[in-house]
């Protein structure tokens, strides 16, 4: 069983010339809060990065003590805001990954009806994985994960006999 004392603080991603990254004031243990803009101006992007071991999404499937939940706050549900925040969750995921080697799953959770931030995490590279409940409402559960895992067969008829 994993305690709250074995879980790290999820890493500061580092995302690289295109973006701006701001610690938010909020940040604390087991929560990475940033602004994230691009660099060269625009509407920044509200970041929320948790370890799952400290989010309700801990209920929703058997994670990792390295296992990292991402939280977005749009701009607006304009197209231009979702572009935006496709775009940075494309670089923010591996950035992720090379930040924490023992990371096996950058997971999301919008909210049921909020199909707008749903079509966001899946043009940023994440799969829908299915719908849970939480305590503040229904949301569904979209999933990253590195290469050296998503590529591992899976099928009984792939593995070794």
């Amino acid at each position: 069983m994993t305690t709250s004392l074995d879980v790290p603080s999820p890493p500061e991603p580092v995302l690289g010339a295109d973006w701006t990254l701001r610690p938010a004031a909020d940040s604390g243990h087991g929560l990475g809060a940033y602004t994230v803009a691009p660099r060269g101006g625009g509407t920044p992007v509200e970041l929320r990065l948790h370890r799952v071991a400290h989010h309700p999404l801990r209920a929703c499937y058997p994670y990792g003590a390295h296992d990292i939940s991402v939280g977005l706050v749009l701009p607006d549900h304009a197209e231009a805001g979702q572009d935006l925040a496709g775009r940075l969750l494309g670089d923010l995921v591996p950035a992720l990954f090379a930040a924490d080697p023992l990371c096996r799953r950058v997971v999301a959770a919008p909210a049921e009806d909020d199909t707008a931030t749903q079509d966001t995490f899946a043009a940023g590279g994440f799969r829908r994985i299915t719908e849970a409940d939480l305590p503040s409402g229904s949301v569904v559960l979209f999933a990253a994960e590195p290469s050296w895992l998503a590529d591992l067969a899976t099928a009984l008829d792939d593995m070794p006999h």
